[in-house]
């Protein structure tokens, strides 16, 4: 069985979209300022059709959301309020990926919280330093967002990139992460390629 789990973050709404027998997570949705407009989404035959999905998603009563997706929701709150989150593959439903594509999701994983690197970067990371264009679109198409950081991949000449939550929201991200490390570390200005 397919559900939703829609929870509140300080970003707005986000969701969770599962199985359940085994749990797995399909798809995390990033956040829309309203509750009707991330329904609306994960309402939309795209939306469906990208997760994986072929029958309707029904919402998880509260009470019988299960516990991994209850941990998942209060990390990924966490996270909007500035706290590291670590990518936790157990539940990652990983099927419909090729190994090429499961390659770079496993190198962006690797980039740290507050750090940045590009496209290229993770290509030739990969064995496939020609290939930046399918990391892109790969990551444009990258189900868990958050927890394997797309966000913290820009373009060679620093400027943001695209990002499934638009430029926006990827941007946000990013400040927010820098905000943090630069009041643990030490004063910090302007969006760098490499925090350090």
């Amino acid at each position: 069985m397919f559900y939703r789990h829609i929870f509140p973050t300080s970003f707005g709404y986000a969701g969770i979209l599962f199985q359940t027998r085994p749990f797995l997570v399909k798809r995390i949705l990033l956040p829309h300022w309203n509750k009707a407009g991330l329904l609306a989404r994960t309402a939309s035959c795209s939306e469906k059709k990208r997760a994986g999905f072929t029958q309707d998603l029904s919402p998880c009563p509260k009470e019988e959301v299960p516990g991994e997706c209850l941990r998942l929701s209060a990390n990924i709150q966490a996270y909007f309020r500035g706290k590291p989150i670590k990518t936790n593959w157990t539940f990652l439903d990983i099927s419909g990926l090729t190994p090429l594509q499961h390659s770079v999701l496993e190198a962006v994983a690797d980039v740290a919280y507050g750090e940045v690197k590009t496209y290229s970067e993770i290509a030739a990371e990969i064995g496939r330093p020609r290939a930046a264009r399918f990391v892109g679109t790969t990551l444009a198409s990258n189900p868990f967002p958050v927890l394997i950081p797309c966000h913290r991949i820009i373009r060679a000449d620093g400027s943001a990139g695209g990002f499934s939550g638009g430029t926006n929201l990827k941007e946000r991200l990013l400040t927010l992460e820098r905000r943090l490390l630069c009041t643990h570390r030490r004063p910090c200005s302007g969006l760098q390629h490499r925090v350090e």
